[in-house]
Order: structure tokens, then C-alpha cells, then sequence
């Protein structure tokens, strides 16, 4: 099985490939380089307490792998401004890719998701059918829906977040989280995800368990800064009330 990952370059993504590597061929991994701007305020946001707390990712008493690619993976690796940008479905094309898996990049163009074999499959941090887009953890905090915090796996299509679902699990919110843990605990849940879907296609060459998604959640972009503190009141109130209901 022949992977090609479109990704960026961050701690819960080097955790991700290497987890996948030790399974399955990675024919190649492209960083993208754009970052979304937007013109209100979205940082900073517990940025070094979530960096800390991802070292996680690399501590072998939490499954962790390497803090880095080895070296005969840095060679597979390509950095591009933007995944669409001209030239990639050739360069993607002469990997031979069975299946290509987005994480973290922007909006991938269907010249690009028809490339490998068996399409594009998404890791969407989020319960698709809910919220769509950016921050959906966040998203469903904001809303007081905790029981809407987890991950989807789903095959690319035209839209965001709307192609057929593969795998999708709900992340438990407990009293003893913070809110910078959501990003390690979805990702460790995507990995797995990943992982199973993966290799169901490699032993069926084809995706058995998928399904047409039953509604759209709204596509919600990415949220303010002040946003972002609300939906902590909101977190730390649930926490609050969890602790006082034992």
C-alpha cells in the first residue's frame, strides 16, 4: 500500500506519519507552507501549553514515536506554498500513490484527489455531519455540545468535509482535561482511525465500511480570539459542573 501524505510540518503531523510509516509505504509527504489569514485576531491561544503538552506525542509511555521523520523519510518530503499549485498532480501522479490522506491543509482541487488509485481519504478534527471547517472541537465547546467533540474520517470530494464517511469516533471530555489536551487527543483517535481504515483497503482494495454522510454540518471558518476565550468559560464551566454531579 502506497501513501502520499499532504500535511504541514508540526508535532501531532510528524506523530501521525511515523505512526503510519511503521505500517505502510510512504511514497511521499508534501508540506504546505500557506497559512490561512484572517482579519480578526485568532492567537494566541495556550500555544505554549499545548506545545508542551504535545511532547506527548514523542513519550514511549504514551505510544509516542520519534520527535522527528528519520532520514529516509526527510527525503520524501516536499514543501510547497500551497498543495494546488501547478506542477502537483504530476509530481503526485509519478509517486504511484494507492491512496493520498490530507491533514491540516486547505481545500484539495479535484485534479488532485483523482490521482491516486483508490482517491484522497481527510482527517476532519471534528463530527462532520455537525460542524465542517476550522476549530470544530472548538466549535461544538462554544455550543455547549461536548458530546459533538471528535474526528471523521472521510474521502475527499468537491466540498469541505462532505465526501462519504470511512470512520468517525466522539472524544470523551473529562474534568481532568484541559482545553489545549483536544488537539493530542483527537490526533492520537485519528491515527488510529486512520490506521484501520488503511488497512481494511489494503486487504479488500476497496473502502467496505463507508457511507454517504446523512446531513452536512454548517462550514464554519476559523474562530476569533475572543471566541476562543468564551468557549473556555464554557469549558471550564462544564468541568465545574461534571466535578459537583460525581
Amino acid at each position: 500500500m502506497r501513501i502520499v501524505i499532504l500535511s504541514t510540518e508540526t508535532k501531532h503531523h510528524t506523530y501521525f506519519i511515523n505512526k503510519l510509516a511503521r505500517l505502510f509505504e510512504i511514497a511521499g509527504i508534501i508540506y504546505e507552507r500557506r497559512r490561512l489569514a484572517k482579519s480578526y485576531p485568532t492567537a494566541p491561544f495556550f500555544a505554549e501549553e499545548e506545545d508542551a503538552f504535545e511532547e506527548r506525542f514523542f513519550d514511549p509511555a504514551y505510544g509516542g514515536t520519534l520527535p522527528n521523520l528519520p532520514s529516509e523519510l526527510e527525503r520524501r518530503v516536499v514543501c510547497a506554498h500551497g498543495v494546488n499549485q501547478v506542477g502537483m498532480p504530476e509530481y503526485i501522479r509519478a509517486l504511484e500513490p494507492d491512496v493520498g490522506i490530507t491533514f491540516g491543509v486547505g481545500k484539495v482541487s479535484a485534479r488532485l484527489f483523482g490521482v491516486p488509485r483508490y482517491g484522497m481519504i481527510n482527517v476532519h478534527r471534528g463530527i462532520a455531519g455537525e460542524y465542517r471547517g476550522l476549530d470544530s472541537d472548538l466549535w461544538a465547546i462554544y455550543e455547549n455540545r461536548f458530546d459533538q467533540v471528535g474526528v471523521t474520517i472521510h474521502q475527499v470530494d468537491e466540498e469541505f468535509d462532505t465526501g462519504d464517511i470511512l470512520a468517525q469516533e466522539r472524544v470523551s471530555v473529562y474534568d481532568t482535561d484541559e482545553i489545549y489536551h483536544l488537539k493530542y487527543k483527537t490526533t492520537v483517535v485519528a491515527t488510529r482511525l486512520v490506521i484501520d481504515v488503511l488497512m481494511e483497503l489494503e486487504d479488500s482494495r476497496k473502502f467496505l465500511h463507508k457511507k454517504k454522510q446523512e446531513k452536512f454540518g454548517r462550514y464554519i471558518s476559523a474562530m476569533s480570539l475572543d471566541q476562543k476565550y468564551e468557549a473556555l468559560r464554557r469549558f471550564t464551566a462544564f468541568k465545574e459542573s461534571s466535578r459537583r454531579g460525581r
